[in-house]
């Protein structure tokens, strides 16, 4: 395939072979769980059971090792051309995974042990298969930036109270990654945030997702009751109602590996298209070889900017260096210009994706408009792409032309 993403580091080229051949046996079962609106737990479970799911957990602690998000990105879209609903959890999972690993470098460097024996804790569950993360932040009426959930102050801890929405992968979560509004001892209104276990009292998955497309991907519903989460669970994360730059900045890898799953999806269109052309004898048709040519150039450019935004990301953030070499600059304005990057690339690659999964219906003919084809699918499942948060399209453009000139997006 030219212009094929491909892992830099030799961890990360173990991870991408690994998902190749999850990815192949999660396509057996992908039709299914997509008629029937099914998570598969199954696939959670085999990644575990491979370690695979331990990709971005230090090897001390039983993981692969591998640290670049480059190499990431690119085992992402391996899964993704098989089955898109299981990436975009295990996306969630991973992402924390690597914010955790580096909790724990930042912990043991600046001597903060509470914070390293919870770093170590977690990596440690999840090198051992025990822990699987989602993320339930998602809320009708909110955005990144603000919350409907609220954390109310008891004593030794909080209680959370709120409904979260497209909680992807929840039925295959051991704990879930939550933000809520919270009110600090000064009265000032902050974002607090926590890893909180599904067997606790007060959380409910509500079982409800029926999406057009992505439809095993599980994003029903979370209900938190008067949830308690203790004092040293509990993590203050900014201030309320403005972007907390250097943590999305950390988390546009989460928004990058999103963006080469629905990458995934449209080069197994484009390969589904080009076999129904040949089947057809099609490809001398001048048209054919136009909309393909005009595909492959769209993938060149997609593939492109997901490798660049990514090396762009680990070359900042030092993450494939053992020993990272002086202070890493986490000013507001410099997490900024890393927001706009990966805004960049994730819009670019999201509308790319969807044209060239349009222009592969047109191509592979009516049977893609068949329910149960694979290419009609593929079209429902990269619909999603578009909206998805953070930076879907309209935020996107936003913050990336306030960034380029210079203005603070939250003043604006």
């Amino acid at each position: 395939m030219d212009f094929e993403l491909k892992a830099l580091t030799e961890p990360g080229k173990r991870m991408v072979d690994l998902a190749e051949e999850h990815s192949a046996n999660f396509a057996a079962t992908a039709a299914e769980h997509d008629r029937e609106g099914t998570f598969p737990i199954e696939n959670v479970t085999a990644m575990k059971k491979s370690g695979f799911s331990a990709a971005g957990v230090p090897v001390e602690f039983g993981g692969m090792g591998v640290t670049s998000v480059h190499d990431c990105i690119v085992a992402l879209n391996r899964l993704g051309r098989g089955e898109a609903s299981t990436p975009l959890a295990y996306t969630m999972h991973l992402s924390r995974t690597l914010s955790t690993a580096r909790a724990l470098r930042l912990a043991i460097a600046s001597g903060n042990q509470a914070r390293r024996r919870r770093s170590e804790e977690m990596l440690k569950k999840i090198g051992a298969g025990e822990l699987f993360i989602t993320v339930a932040n998602s809320e009708r009426g909110a955005d990144v930036r603000t919350s409907k959930t609220l954390a109310t102050k008891t004593d030794g801890g909080w209680l959370f109270n709120g409904t979260k929405t497209f909680a992807t992968g929840s039925p295959a979560a051991d704990v879930l990654a939550v933000r809520a509004r919270y009110i600090n001892e000064s009265g000032e209104e902050r974002m607090g945030a926590t890893i909180a276990p599904i067997d606790r009292p007060g959380v409910k998955i509500m079982n409800n997702w029926d999406g057009l497309g992505m439809r095993a991907s599980g994003s029903h519903d979370v209900v938190f009751t008067d949830y308690f989460v203790s004092d040293e669970e509990f993590d203050d994360t900014g201030k309320y109602g403005e972007f907390n730059a250097p943590f999305l900045a950390l988390g546009t890898n989460s928004s990058m590996g999103l963006s080469s799953i629905f990458l995934g999806i449209a080069e197994t269109a484009h390969e589904l298209a080009i076999s129904a052309i040949n089947r057809r004898d099609g490809s001398l048709y001048p048209m054919n070889q136009t909309t393909i040519a005009e595909n492959e150039i769209d993938l060149a450019a997609a593939r492109g900017i997901l490798s660049r935004g990514a090396q762009y990301y680990d070359e900042f953030y030092q993450t494939g260096v053992e020993f990272p070499v002086g202070e890493i600059d986490n000013s507001p304005e410099t997490a900024f210009k890393m927001i706009k990057n990966g805004a960049c690339t994730k819009k670019f690659v999201m509308e790319t994706a969807a044209t060239i999964v349009d222009r592969c219906v047109t191509l592979y003919g009516g049977g893609a408009y068949v329910s149960d084809n694979p290419m009609a699918k593929l079209y429902r499942d990269v619909r999603a792409g578009q909206f998805m948060q953070p930076w879907a399209r309209n935020q996107a453009i936003e913050i990336i032309g306030k960034v380029a000139l210079d203005l603070d997006p939250n003043n604006y």
